[in-house]
Order: structure tokens, then C-alpha cells, then sequence
């Protein structure tokens, strides 16, 4: 998969409790300068949300670049796009939610109870629940066979963040809402979501957006792009990312 733009940057921010490096087959092949931001220790250490760590990024990263998110990552991506348009004059959400929590007004998110015991359980038991969370990415794919091959090297390396950091930022998803920042942000955004995940269902249509937003459903996907569909996806950015409207400037 070949990707336009040779000699942009681009900047990789991964999701909750997950090496970013596990997203390695979405950019690979990306012919310019890539930053893979993890949500580490010293990252969550020296932030208290996820505007922290946007803004902490800008200040890493404040060159144009391509910003690419998962899950979490998702939502610091599309805060660095509000933030400074001319840092992110393009974003890519993958996975992601503008609102994680469902509610009555919010039907595409996970539920409070469900939320709510595994807040507890990560607590109690942090590995155990971790483990869990990395497996509930790949529920409900069409190929979970394949996708939990793929995942054993990295459940083998175990959680890349203390405990502590673990449930601190899954407040982060707690508290998030950005539901009227990613109606409103205006940069070309492109946001790629499986049509199967367990974690959050797809939000797509759910949520009015500016005419430079595209929202792509992918049929099969869970909530794990970086697997099997990982050829799927990168055929979608591609396509974002040469296309006039796409095209960061």
C-alpha cells in the first residue's frame, strides 16, 4: 500500500492501556517521518485528560502533520484538530467515539453498569482486566480466530503501563465528552469504524458532522483495525488522503 503526501509527517496516537506500536500495519509504509505516540506512564503521569495530552503533543508535534488515533487516541487526535488546525490540517479517528459512556441521549456508547463493573474489576484485579479489554477489541470480528493469533505476542508483554495509570486514564474515558467539538471541527477528518465492536457500537449517522468529515464503517471490523482488516482500512486513508478533500494542505 503505497500513501501520497511523500515527505509528510505522520502522528500515531494509540488507545487505552495499548502500545500504539500494535497499529505498526497502518503505517509501515508511510513514506515520510512517523511519530507512534503511546499513552505511556510518563505521558499520563503529566497529564489530567485527554485536552492534557493533546496539548502536550501540539507542543511535541506543532509542525503540519497527519494525526492518526485510536480508540482514546481517537479523542486527543480530534482535541489537537480543535486546538490548532494548522498542526492537524488532517486527522484520522480509528475506532474512536466522540462519547464513550452511553446514556439516554447517547445509545452508541458502553453502558454505565458494564463500565462501571469493569472500573471496579480493573481495580481488584489490573492484568486480569486488561487482558480482558484486549480481547473484547477483537469480539464479534468475522475473523477472531485470526485477530486473537495476531494479539498473542502483544498480551504476551503484558499491560505497557502501571496499574495506577490504567485507572487513571480510564477516567479519562469516563468524563470525555466530545460530541459538539467533533460536530464542529472543521479539518478533513476522516473517521474509520467496524461495524461489529463490542467496546462501543459504531456511531456512524449518529452524530450530525461538517461536510469535511467522512465516517467509514467497515463490515466485519471490530475494534481492533490494526489486524486483519488493517488492509481495509489503509485502502480507505489512501483514498482519504488522496482525494481534493482530504488532502491536508
Amino acid at each position: 500500500m503505497s500513501f501520497p503526501r511523500e515527505g509528510g509527517r505522520l502522528v500515531v496516537v494509540g488507545g487505552w492501556g495499548v502500545r500504539a506500536e500494535m497499529l505498526e500495519d497502518l503505517y509501515r509504509s508511510w513514506p515520510g517521518t512517523v511519530e507512534v505516540v503511546s499513552l505511556n506512564d510518563d505521558l499520563i503521569a503529566r497529564c489530567d485528560s485527554v485536552a492534557d495530552v493533546a496539548d502536550e503533543l501540539l507542543s511535541r508535534y506543532p509542525g503540519p502533520s497527519v494525526w492518526m488515533g485510536w480508540s482514546l487516541g481517537a479523542q486527543v487526535v480530534m482535541a489537537a484538530a480543535s486546538r490548532n488546525a494548522s498542526a492537524v490540517p488532517a486527522a484520522i479517528t480509528l475506532a474512536g467515539f466522540p462519547k464513550f459512556i452511553a446514556d439516554e441521549r447517547w445509545l452508541n456508547g458502553m453502558s454505565e453498569e458494564e463500565f462501571g463493573a469493569f472500573s471496579k474489576g480493573l481495580k481488584r484485579e489490573p492484568e486480569r482486566y486488561w487482558m480482558h479489554f484486549l480481547l473484547l477489541m477483537i469480539s464479534g470480528s468475522a475473523n477472531a480466530v485470526a485477530e486473537r493469533q495476531r494479539l498473542k505476542i502483544w498480551l504476551g508483554q503484558g499491560a505497557p503501563v502501571a496499574h495506577s495509570n490504567l485507572v487513571k486514564s480510564l477516567k479519562w474515558l469516563e468524563r470525555s465528552d466530545q460530541r459538539l467539538l467533533w460536530s464542529r471541527v472543521n479539518v478533513p477528518v476522516l473517521h474509520i469504524t467496524g461495524a461489529c465492536d463490542q467496546v462501543v457500537s459504531t456511531w456512524a449517522g449518529a452524530l450530525e458532522t461538517q461536510p469535511s468529515s467522512i465516517e467509514i464503517s467497515i463490515p466485519g471490523m471490530a475494534h481492533w483495525p490494526g489486524g486483519v482488516f488493517a488492509d481495509e482500512c489503509l485502502a480507505v486513508i489512501e483514498q482519504f488522503l488522496e482525494s481534493s478533500h482530504g488532502m491536508a494542505s
